[in-house]
Protein backbone atom coordinates (compact mmCIF):
# COMPACT_ATOMS: atom_id res chain seq x y z
CA UNK A 1 0.00 0.00 0.00
CA UNK A 2 1.07 3.66 -0.55
CA UNK A 3 0.74 6.73 1.65
CA UNK A 4 0.02 10.25 0.46
CA UNK A 5 3.72 10.90 -0.19
CA UNK A 6 3.99 7.81 -2.42
CA UNK A 7 6.21 6.02 0.09
CA UNK A 8 5.75 2.30 0.35
CA UNK A 9 4.35 1.17 3.68
CA UNK A 10 4.36 -2.50 4.62
CA UNK A 11 1.31 -3.20 6.73
CA UNK A 12 2.79 -6.57 7.69
CA UNK A 13 6.08 -5.12 9.04
CA UNK A 14 6.95 -6.65 12.42
CA UNK A 15 6.28 -4.59 15.50
CA UNK A 16 8.92 -3.90 18.16
CA UNK A 17 7.58 -6.70 20.34
CA UNK A 18 7.81 -9.17 17.45
CA UNK A 19 11.38 -8.15 16.64
CA UNK A 20 12.41 -8.32 20.29
CA UNK A 21 11.00 -11.81 20.64
CA UNK A 22 13.41 -12.97 17.94
CA UNK A 23 16.49 -10.89 18.69
CA UNK A 24 16.76 -10.13 22.40
CA UNK A 25 18.82 -12.54 24.49
CA UNK A 26 18.46 -12.15 28.23
CA UNK A 27 20.93 -14.16 30.37
CA UNK A 28 19.69 -16.29 33.28
CA UNK A 29 19.01 -14.36 36.47
CA UNK A 30 22.13 -13.85 38.59
CA UNK A 31 20.91 -13.57 42.16
CA UNK A 32 24.38 -13.01 43.61
CA UNK A 33 24.65 -9.69 41.79
CA UNK A 34 21.30 -8.67 40.40
CA UNK A 35 22.39 -5.09 39.66
CA UNK A 36 25.09 -6.38 37.33
CA UNK A 37 22.53 -8.72 35.76
CA UNK A 38 20.24 -5.79 34.97
CA UNK A 39 23.14 -4.03 33.24
CA UNK A 40 23.40 -7.07 30.94
CA UNK A 41 19.64 -7.14 30.41
CA UNK A 42 19.47 -3.49 29.43
CA UNK A 43 22.48 -3.83 27.14
CA UNK A 44 20.59 -6.56 25.29
CA UNK A 45 17.50 -4.35 25.09
CA UNK A 46 19.65 -1.59 23.58
CA UNK A 47 21.18 -3.95 21.00
CA UNK A 48 17.69 -5.14 20.03
CA UNK A 49 16.50 -1.49 19.88
CA UNK A 50 13.79 -2.18 22.46
CA UNK A 51 12.47 0.96 24.13
CA UNK A 52 8.86 0.14 24.94
CA UNK A 53 8.16 -0.23 28.66
CA UNK A 54 5.63 -3.00 28.04
CA UNK A 55 7.99 -4.94 25.76
CA UNK A 56 10.81 -4.81 28.31
CA UNK A 57 8.41 -5.82 31.08
CA UNK A 58 7.13 -8.83 29.12
CA UNK A 59 10.63 -9.94 28.12
CA UNK A 60 11.71 -9.77 31.74
CA UNK A 61 8.78 -11.88 32.92
CA UNK A 62 9.39 -14.44 30.17
CA UNK A 63 13.01 -14.86 31.30
CA UNK A 64 12.66 -15.10 35.08
CA UNK A 65 12.25 -18.52 36.71
CA UNK A 66 9.03 -19.38 38.60
CA UNK A 67 10.66 -19.26 42.03
CA UNK A 68 11.82 -15.70 41.44
CA UNK A 69 8.47 -14.69 39.98
CA UNK A 70 6.76 -15.84 43.17
CA UNK A 71 8.74 -13.20 45.08
CA UNK A 72 7.16 -10.46 42.95
CA UNK A 73 3.75 -12.08 42.43
CA UNK A 74 1.87 -9.05 43.77
CA UNK A 75 3.25 -6.87 40.96
CA UNK A 76 2.51 -9.47 38.30
CA UNK A 77 -1.06 -9.97 39.50
CA UNK A 78 -1.76 -6.24 39.69
CA UNK A 79 0.80 -4.45 37.49
CA UNK A 80 0.93 -0.64 37.53
CA UNK A 81 -0.56 1.27 34.62
CA UNK A 82 2.79 2.87 33.74
CA UNK A 83 6.50 2.14 34.25
CA UNK A 84 5.85 -1.57 34.62
CA UNK A 85 9.45 -2.52 33.82
CA UNK A 86 11.00 0.00 36.21
CA UNK A 87 8.68 -1.04 39.05
CA UNK A 88 9.51 -4.73 38.52
CA UNK A 89 13.23 -3.97 38.26
CA UNK A 90 13.25 -1.93 41.48
CA UNK A 91 11.41 -4.67 43.34
CA UNK A 92 13.74 -7.44 42.11
CA UNK A 93 16.81 -5.45 43.12
CA UNK A 94 15.32 -4.85 46.56
CA UNK A 95 14.46 -8.55 46.95
CA UNK A 96 17.84 -9.98 45.99
CA UNK A 97 20.35 -7.32 46.97
CA UNK A 98 22.06 -8.10 50.27
CA UNK A 99 21.30 -5.71 53.10
CA UNK A 100 24.04 -3.40 54.33
CA UNK A 101 24.55 -5.50 57.47
CA UNK A 102 24.79 -8.67 55.39
CA UNK A 103 27.35 -7.06 53.08
CA UNK A 104 29.51 -5.98 56.03
CA UNK A 105 29.23 -9.43 57.62
CA UNK A 106 30.41 -11.07 54.41
CA UNK A 107 33.27 -8.59 54.13
CA UNK A 108 34.40 -9.41 57.66
CA UNK A 109 33.95 -13.17 57.67
CA UNK A 110 33.48 -14.84 54.28
CA UNK A 111 35.93 -13.38 51.80
CA UNK A 112 39.43 -14.88 51.75
CA UNK A 113 42.32 -14.87 49.30
CA UNK A 114 42.20 -18.58 48.45
CA UNK A 115 43.31 -19.14 44.85
CA UNK A 116 42.44 -15.57 43.80
CA UNK A 117 44.92 -12.88 42.94
CA UNK A 118 45.11 -10.07 45.53
CA UNK A 119 43.50 -7.71 43.00
CA UNK A 120 40.61 -10.15 42.48
CA UNK A 121 40.00 -10.32 46.22
CA UNK A 122 40.01 -6.52 46.45
CA UNK A 123 37.55 -6.31 43.55
CA UNK A 124 35.13 -8.63 45.35
CA UNK A 125 35.47 -6.65 48.56
CA UNK A 126 34.85 -3.34 46.75
CA UNK A 127 31.80 -4.86 45.09
CA UNK A 128 30.37 -5.95 48.43
CA UNK A 129 31.24 -2.73 50.21
CA UNK A 130 30.06 -0.44 47.42
CA UNK A 131 26.67 0.29 48.93
CA UNK A 132 27.66 0.30 52.59
CA UNK A 133 29.53 3.57 52.91
CA UNK A 134 32.70 1.77 54.04
CA UNK A 135 35.71 4.03 53.65
CA UNK A 136 38.75 3.06 51.59
CA UNK A 137 41.04 3.05 54.64
CA UNK A 138 38.90 0.45 56.40
CA UNK A 139 38.57 -1.58 53.20
CA UNK A 140 42.36 -1.46 52.78
CA UNK A 141 42.83 -2.77 56.34
CA UNK A 142 40.39 -5.65 55.76
CA UNK A 143 42.07 -6.51 52.47
CA UNK A 144 45.61 -6.47 53.87
CA UNK A 145 44.58 -8.75 56.74
CA UNK A 146 43.72 -11.45 54.21
CA UNK A 147 47.10 -11.32 52.44
CA UNK A 148 50.25 -13.27 53.41
CA UNK A 149 52.30 -11.63 56.16
CA UNK A 150 55.23 -10.69 53.89
CA UNK A 151 52.84 -8.84 51.56
CA UNK A 152 51.28 -7.03 54.51
CA UNK A 153 54.70 -5.84 55.66
CA UNK A 154 55.48 -4.37 52.23
CA UNK A 155 52.08 -2.89 51.34
CA UNK A 156 50.99 -1.53 54.71
CA UNK A 157 53.65 1.22 54.65
CA UNK A 158 52.66 2.42 51.17
CA UNK A 159 50.39 5.42 50.65
CA UNK A 160 49.51 4.44 47.08
CA UNK A 161 45.82 4.23 46.04
CA UNK A 162 44.14 0.87 46.50
CA UNK A 163 44.22 0.03 42.78
CA UNK A 164 47.99 0.57 42.66
CA UNK A 165 48.46 -1.50 45.81
CA UNK A 166 46.47 -4.32 44.22
CA UNK A 167 48.78 -4.31 41.18
CA UNK A 168 51.82 -4.34 43.46
CA UNK A 169 50.36 -7.26 45.43
CA UNK A 170 49.79 -9.24 42.23
CA UNK A 171 53.43 -8.76 41.22
CA UNK A 172 54.64 -9.80 44.68
CA UNK A 173 52.43 -12.90 44.47
CA UNK A 174 53.89 -13.81 41.07
CA UNK A 175 57.46 -13.50 42.37
CA UNK A 176 56.53 -15.48 45.49
CA UNK A 177 55.02 -18.35 43.47
CA UNK A 178 57.98 -18.38 41.08
CA UNK A 179 60.55 -18.53 43.90
CA UNK A 180 58.56 -21.25 45.70
CA UNK A 181 58.48 -23.39 42.55
CA UNK A 182 62.23 -22.92 42.12
CA UNK A 183 62.92 -24.00 45.71
CA UNK A 184 60.72 -27.06 45.35
CA UNK A 185 62.52 -28.04 42.15
CA UNK A 186 65.93 -27.51 43.75
CA UNK A 187 65.01 -29.57 46.82
CA UNK A 188 63.58 -32.36 44.64
CA UNK A 189 66.68 -32.46 42.46
CA UNK A 190 68.95 -32.40 45.51
CA UNK A 191 67.03 -35.23 47.13
CA UNK A 192 67.21 -37.26 43.93
CA UNK A 193 70.97 -36.70 43.63
CA UNK A 194 71.50 -37.73 47.26
CA UNK A 195 69.48 -40.90 46.73
CA UNK A 196 71.52 -41.73 43.63
CA UNK A 197 74.77 -41.24 45.52
CA UNK A 198 73.58 -43.43 48.37
CA UNK A 199 72.38 -46.14 46.02
CA UNK A 200 75.66 -46.11 44.10
CA UNK A 201 77.84 -46.92 47.14
CA UNK A 202 79.49 -50.37 46.64
CA UNK A 203 78.80 -51.46 50.22
CA UNK A 204 75.11 -50.62 49.74
CA UNK A 205 74.91 -52.76 46.61
CA UNK A 206 76.64 -55.67 48.35
CA UNK A 207 74.27 -55.52 51.31
CA UNK A 208 71.23 -55.37 49.03
CA UNK A 209 72.41 -58.40 47.04
CA UNK A 210 72.97 -60.38 50.24
CA UNK A 211 69.47 -59.54 51.52
CA UNK A 212 67.88 -60.52 48.19
CA UNK A 213 69.76 -63.84 48.14
CA UNK A 214 68.70 -64.63 51.71
CA UNK A 215 65.07 -63.84 50.92
CA UNK A 216 65.17 -66.04 47.82
CA UNK A 217 66.43 -68.99 49.88
CA UNK A 218 63.66 -68.49 52.44
CA UNK A 219 61.02 -68.45 49.70
CA UNK A 220 62.40 -71.65 48.15
CA UNK A 221 62.51 -73.40 51.52
CA UNK A 222 58.93 -72.39 52.34
CA UNK A 223 57.76 -73.62 48.93
CA UNK A 224 59.43 -77.03 49.46
CA UNK A 225 57.94 -77.36 52.96
CA UNK A 226 54.49 -76.48 51.67
CA UNK A 227 54.74 -79.04 48.85
CA UNK A 228 55.99 -81.75 51.21
CA UNK A 229 53.19 -81.04 53.70
CA UNK A 230 50.60 -81.19 50.94
CA UNK A 231 51.97 -84.57 49.74
CA UNK A 232 51.81 -86.07 53.27
CA UNK A 233 48.23 -84.81 53.73
CA UNK A 234 47.18 -86.40 50.46
CA UNK A 235 48.77 -89.74 51.50
CA UNK A 236 47.00 -89.69 54.87
CA UNK A 237 43.64 -88.88 53.21
CA UNK A 238 44.03 -91.77 50.73
CA UNK A 239 44.91 -94.21 53.52
CA UNK A 240 41.85 -93.11 55.53
CA UNK A 241 39.46 -93.66 52.64
CA UNK A 242 41.03 -97.04 51.86
CA UNK A 243 40.53 -98.12 55.50
CA UNK A 244 37.02 -96.67 55.81
CA UNK A 245 35.58 -98.26 52.67
CA UNK A 246 37.38 -101.58 52.58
Amino acid sequence: MFNTENETVNADAPTESQVSHLSVKIPPLWRNNIKLWFIQVESNFALAKITSDLTKYNNLIATIDPETLSAVADILLAPPDTNKYDVLKTRLIAEFSASENEQIRRLLSELHLGADKPSQLLRKMCELGGGTGIKDDFLKTLWLQRLPSEMQAILSISSEPLDNLANMADKIAEVRISSTDSRVFAVSRSAGSTAMRKASTPDEFTALRSEIAALSKQVQRLSRDRSRGSFHRKQQTAQFFAWAFR
